[in-house]
């Protein structure tokens, strides 16, 4: 069986290593790659795997056109028209992003928060947005560059009984029991944050983060491998809520391989 992690950029994803060592425990002899795609080439390609391939784990930004490829979609990935694993043969989709932030927070001691913040407006903020919902947010500030592209943010807040308040690079500091940013490193600009409990720093390609010493960190590298360990429950059975076999030793195999 192939795997493999789609993206653009590509070459910094700690994917394959951290599937490898799951697989690796669970005696499965699958190939996990990486593809740098467009997202426009998402369903060409797709479509043109062949029928050793099992799945495809999907970042920024082709979340969105994974999801239109996508036949049967998760419940998240109808809220969020973002996703983030393919099941190619199933021509089946899902966002674990949600949980795998949710669980990232819980890992610190997180676990419920009345208000919350965003920082940056794209997909993974679709998923904090939901995330910060299921741990009981019911406000959400959400800090964009141009916050006028935010709206879907506010209208997916509704939804959910959370309400989204844009703010712009003109605001005071950004004020939210955890903030979850899904800024890139190399963006330029960034908020000033009211001491929060706990910060998300959901990059982790430059291996360091803009908020070092702002307030507890939880690195970006946590929420990778929570969602991917529901990505794993997916290519092996089909349900990221399912454990695998052995799955104390796979999560520990996978943590080492990060």
């Amino acid at each position: 069986m192939r795997l493999a992690v789609i993206g653009d950029p590509i070459e910094h994803s700690r994917s394959p290593r951290i599937h490898a060592a799951a697989y690796a425990v669970l005696g499965l002899d699958w190939a996990y790659g990486r593809e740098r795609l467009t997202a426009d080439a998402v369903a060409g390609f797709v479509d043109g795997l062949g029928p050793e391939w099992r799945g495809l784990s999907v970042t920024a930004p082709l979340k969105e056109a994974a999801a239109a490829w996508a036949r049967d979609v998760d419940p998240l990935v109808t809220r969020t028209g973002a996703a983030n694993t393919l099941r190619v043969d199933l021509r089946a989709a899902w966002n674990t992003d949600v949980a795998g932030i949710v669980d990232a927070f819980a890992e610190v001691g997180v676990d419920g928060v009345d208000r919350g913040a965003i920082v940056g407006g794209g997909a993974t903020a679709v998923s904090a947005v939901c995330a910060l919902a299921a741990m009981g947010a019911i406000r959400v500030d959400a800090w964009l560059r141009t916050p006028a592209k935010g709206e879907r943010l506010v209208t997916l807040g509704a939804e959910l009984g959370v309400a989204v308040h844009l703010v712009g690079p003109d605001a005071p500091p950004l004020v939210g029991d955890v903030v979850v940013s899904t800024l890139p490193a190399e963006a330029a600009a960034a908020p000033a944050l009211a001491g929060p409990r706990a910060i998300l720093d959901a990059d982790y390609a430059s291996g360091a983060s803009r908020y070092e010493g702002v307030a507890p960190l939880v690195p970006g590298l946590a929420m990778l491998l929570h969602q991917a360990l529901r990505q794993v429950r997916i290519f092996v059975h089909g349900d990221p809520e399912t454990p695998v076999d052995r799955e104390g030793e796979v999560w520990a195999a996978m943590v080492a391989a990060a």
